[in-house]
């Protein structure tokens, strides 16, 4: 691809994510649950580190489950709780991540962090801290991987107005969305994990992961795996419809 026409893709690309609201990127079942993840950094955490493969809705709705089963979100009750209390809270939810059975682990690996590192007050994971410094913390909580902190840092950003130092250090999270459309629209070879990693570097060696948002959006909403709605998919001028 030549560098004219991935620089095409990488403008219209930011130019959807300026339309892209924090609200957007954290999505849930329940009206009242947005307040929460938006507004309580624990629970931003929480859902955070528990989104595995399951549908965005239902992971950013999930601190608000545990808040109604438990009476409250406080991480310094949460800690006290052993794992196989854990385990029955997760049991009892209406709603559950898909890997269940890690979900205690991680809670209890996230709860320790907050009170033993930051006097149990989370966005202490975040504030003076560079972003690759943030991305270690999320990185070592079980069953999170470099995924998943990649995705923390970004939406630290947007869902709590932080800018980081070191925006070079922050990749998008290579997941089935970003992938698929950094593939279709011709910026990456494959649609694989190296292959996104790669393009969005090329794309903005400053700051790779400004265009996750944006990819994730139009993979959600436009650029289904089958039937895709390329018509009204706001990148499809610059896309070459790889399918």
């Amino acid at each position: 691809m030549t560098d004219t026409r991935l620089t095409a893709i990488t403008e219209a690309l930011l130019e959807h994510g300026k339309s892209i609201s924090a609200e957007t990127l954290l999505p849930t079942v329940i009206p009242e649950a947005a307040g929460i993840v938006a507004n309580n950094p624990y629970a931003f955490c929480i859902a955070t580190c528990l989104d595995r493969g399951t549908r965005a809705e239902v992971i950013w709705t999930i601190p608000y489950d545990i808040q109604r089963a438990l009476g409250h979100l406080d991480p310094e009750k949460i800690n006290a709780m052993s794992l196989e209390q854990l385990e029955m809270l997760f049991k009892r939810l209406p709603r559950r991540p898909r890997y269940v059975n890690d979900a205690p682990k991680t809670i209890k690996d996230l709860t320790r962090i907050v009170m033993e590192e930051c006097n149990g007050d989370a966005s202490l994971i975040w504030k003076g801290k560079k972003a690759i410094q943030v991305h270690r913390t999320f990185d070592s909580i079980h069953g999170v991987g470099p995924g998943i902190a990649s995705m923390a840092v970004l939406l630290i950003e947007k869902a709590f107005l932080v800018q980081f130092p070191d925006h070079w250090s922050m990749d998008i999270k290579p997941d089935l969305h970003t992938k698929r459309v950094l593939y279709r629209l011709g910026a990456s070879h494959a649609e694989t994990e190296d292959a996104a990693l790669e393009a969005s570097r090329r794309m903005n060696p400053e700051f790779p992961g400004v265009v996750d948002s944006a990819l994730w959006n139009i993979g959600r909403t436009w650029c289904s795996p089958t039937g895709p709605n390329c018509p009204e998919c706001p990148v499809s001028q610059v896309c070459a419809k790889r399918y």
